[in-house]
């Protein structure tokens, strides 16, 4: 039978309220008795009930992590990754998670938060995928409960954390623009999300300083899927004015985009080059491996919960996080054919 603090106090002779206080590090105790209590403590094995300590404290020692709809998210090695990291650390520092997936978006995603961030259910809360004038962080702001974004928030008042996607997305078409590619399709993700835009501005600024025209035939936007990624390429392949290079704003849409290029008998990178974002496990390992933008996404994960653990106990003011990301060349990337290599292949 695991030790109480009545054991403890028995021991030490002292009473079971000051022992708690002492373990909860209550400045109105003693520093030896502190010390007596913690050592004993820890000697006897104690471990700390966690639903008391809770009712005590009025805190549920639980952070809430709500995410993109399920049958995106819990597909999407993306966030299968940052959940791993964001739950690792959450219990490393004596909290729990709380996974919600909301059916759908817009409302159906606003009603889920609004559910989740009850105070009495949770402590804080991580938010993904914001958006312009996004209507959870004014729901979150006016009950008051502490939260971090995954995602740049244009409110300065709001905590958020996010890979440089602008950055990226420049080093990859950049790159591609130095081995001759002229003709740069890009597939973005939502319009009305931060990261999409982001990313679409790397595009837009990769192409505007090398001097090359934006076709808004090869612009597409998918919604961060395998089949929106399949769907927007083909639109691009349908109109006619075939790329010598896709930019894809995260890696689960480029393989569907690799598909579509392969049913339309295009081949990867002869004929397209194919580059992705994000960096997940699996970019190495489909044919050919895709070149992409590795986001430190573990990384991502650990911080938004120490970020949000600090909000919670309320030192500092608000932070706002960029983290570096990395553009890695693989063999989805080629140079673009000549003229007269078109014309012998055809």
């Amino acid at each position: 039978m695991s030790p109480t603090l009545q054991d403890i106090a028995d021991v030490l002779k002292l009473s079971k309220s000051t022992v708690s206080r002492a373990l909860s590090g209550d400045p109105r105790v003693a520093e030896s008795t502190r010390v007596r209590v913690s050592s004993l403590a820890q000697h006897m094995g104690y471990r700390p009930n966690a639903t008391a300590r809770a009712l005590a404290t009025r805190r549920t020692n639980t952070i809430g992590l709500v995410v993109p709809w399920a049958p995106r998210s819990l597909s999407d090695p993306f966030y299968l990754e940052f959940l791993g990291a964001a739950g690792d650390a959450a219990m490393r520092s004596g909290y729990s998670l709380f996974l919600s997936a909301p059916d759908g978006d817009g409302a159906g995603a606003v009603r889920a938060h609004a559910e989740l961030a009850d105070p009495r259910r949770i402590d804080g809360m991580i938010l993904t995928e914001p958006k312009a004038n996004d209507e959870r962080i004014a729901l979150l702001h006016g009950i008051g409960l502490p939260f971090v974004v995954l995602g740049v928030a244009s409110d300065p008042e709001v905590s958020w954390i996010s890979g440089d996607n602008t950055a990226g997305a420049f080093d990859a078409v950049d790159h591609l623009i130095s081995l001759g590619h002229t003709r740069i399709a890009c597939i973005t993700g939502p319009p009305d999300q931060t990261a999409s835009k982001a990313r679409f501005e790397g595009y837009r600024s990769a192409m505007s300083g090398a001097g090359l025209p934006i076709d808004r035939n090869t612009i597409e936007a998918g919604d961060f899927t395998q089949p929106g990624g399949h769907t927007a390429m083909r639109a691009i392949i349908d109109s006619g004015r075939a790329p010598s290079a896709v930019f894809v704003c995260n890696d689960v849409m480029a393989f569907g985009a690799m598909r579509a290029l392969r049913e339309a008998g295009l081949a990867i990178p002869a004929d397209v080059s194919v580059v992705g974002f994000d960096g997940i496990a699996m970019a190495e390992y489909v044919d050919p491996p895709l070149a992409t933008v590795n986001q430190p996404i573990q990384e991502l994960g650990r911080m938004a919960v120490q970020i949000l653990i600090e909000q919670m106990s309320g030192e500092g003011g608000p932070a706002h996080c960029v983290l570096p990301v990395q553009y890695r060349p693989s063999n989805s990337v080629g140079p673009p054919r000549t003229r007269a290599e078109a014309i012998n292949r055809g």
